[in-house]
């Protein structure tokens, strides 16, 4: 599969705002260029969503990503937003997400903004509380899946995987990985 990453790591945020505002534009000028697809054809994934797309400001980035969770389906797009802070995600991006992955959250605040979210989306024979204490009670490398396409709440763990994640990248660093792609 074809991928492209940007690292922005090394903007500033105003640089980092700018970017992230200009991809999701032309995003979106060439989604609308798409045909409809009934199968996903491509994924737009953003991980740290922090300030992109926060509930109560509007920055330049927030309305091309409410676009994109509104319409993408319908051009086989699919988006996968990450954060580790549910606050950080608009109320009305989370009502049109469709498949939502849930790890353990660190604040009784989190858990219930989460369950708020869900709102109607939790299945009929799950209410509040239930779900209050499964989310409570997450352990490591379990998650709570919740999908318009399912007709019940249902938890999953992951394997056990050892990583040496360093930290972001630094511009050399970045160029010395891409050396041979460039020549």
């Amino acid at each position: 599969a074809k991928i492209a990453i940007f690292a922005i790591s090394h903007l500033n945020d105003d640089e980092r705002m700018f970017f992230v505002t200009l991809l999701l534009n032309k995003y979106l000028a060439w989604m609308r260029r798409q045909s409809g697809a009934s199968s996903l054809k491509t994924i737009l994934y953003m991980d740290e969503i922090f300030g992109f797309f926060p509930p109560s400001k509007n920055p330049p980035s927030k309305e091309p990503m409410l676009l994109l969770l509104k319409q993408a389906r319908a051009f086989g797009v699919g988006v996968v937003l990450s954060t580790q802070n549910p606050v950080d995600l608009d109320y009305k991006g989370l009502s049109n997400i469709g498949t939502w992955f849930i790890g353990r959250l660190q604040t009784q605040q989190d858990i219930n903004r989460v369950i708020d979210g869900l709102g109607g989306k939790t299945g009929s024979s799950f209410n509040k509380k239930e779900i209050n204490k499964l989310l409570t009670n997450l352990k490591n490398r379990t998650f709570f899946l919740k999908s318009a396409y399912l007709d019940d709440i249902r938890l999953f763990s992951t394997r056990w995987v050892m990583s040496y994640l360093k930290g972001p990248l630094k511009r050399d660093e970045i160029a010395t990985l891409m050396s041979d792609r460039k020549a």
